[in-house]
């Protein structure tokens, strides 16, 4: 039995997240996975984080209430430090991760250190993405290839075994923890894998000017990182 902990950031997601937790928990692999949802909500103005309380009453889920919108990465590492398990996980909570792939990227932990969806492994379909988001990601992913030799470091959906960050200091506020994990972290095998990115439904992308302008730094950062390691 493989004990996971999935941490799910949360910023105005009260309509995403019931529908987002009835999916997971229908297709978890229950013989084999033992789950736990750690929803970190950064204060959300429409509620999210009383719709994740009363989810709470019916599925294995931590609610973890903070007192403003602190950034992505900090609420991911705030998950991170509530969990006790071997495994830990992290998911958008805006439905563009399709739970479907949950059963094997969590199996193949038994292999690999670090499993991860790619929007750019065969096999994976990205629903209606436009031309500028796509230029805006393939422009990311090369950047960063040089740094981590994978085809999407910059996915936000990824498990690992939390050997990985054991004595590593994270401390991205940034959206894309996973990119500081593959630089920093302790491992030898990396598995990405194809999954279905979706349209979100009820929520808009919370990219802006400032997430840009902190991953730039991040690319800085990371480079002098492995430089000088």
């Amino acid at each position: 039995m493989q004990r996971v902990s999935l941490i799910i950031p949360t910023y105005n997601e009260a309509k995403n997240m019931p529908i987002l937790v009835e999916e997971i928990f229908n297709i978890v692999d229950k013989d084999k996975i033992d789950l736990e949802l750690i929803i970190v909500d950064d204060n959300s103005p429409d509620g999210t984080g009383q719709v994740a309380e009363e989810l709470s009453r019916k599925f294995p889920i931590q609610v973890v209430h903070r007192a403003g919108k602190l950034g992505l990465g900090s609420a991911v590492r705030e998950g991170f430090s509530r969990s006790q398990r071997q495994y830990l996980g992290v998911m958008d909570a805006d439905l563009s991760h399709d739970p479907k792939a949950l059963n094997q990227m969590i199996f193949f932990l038994s292999e690999y250190e670090i499993v991860f969806a790619s929007r750019f492994e065969t096999g994976s379909v990205v629903e209606q993405w436009k031309w500028w988001r796509r230029l805006i990601s393939q422009l990311g992913v090369c950047l960063t290839y040089i740094l981590t030799g994978v085809k999407d470091p910059l996915s936000g959906y990824f498990f690992f075994r939390r050997q990985v960050i054991d004595n590593v200091s994270l401390n991205t506020t940034g959206y894309k923890i996973l990119l500081e994990i593959l630089v920093k972290g302790h491992y030898q095998k990396i598995k990405e894998v194809p999954f279905r990115f979706r349209i979100r439904k009820f929520s808009t992308s919370k990219l802006e000017g400032k997430e840009y302008w902190l991953f730039l730094k991040q690319i800085i950062e990371y480079s002098l990182y492995k430089l000088f390691k």
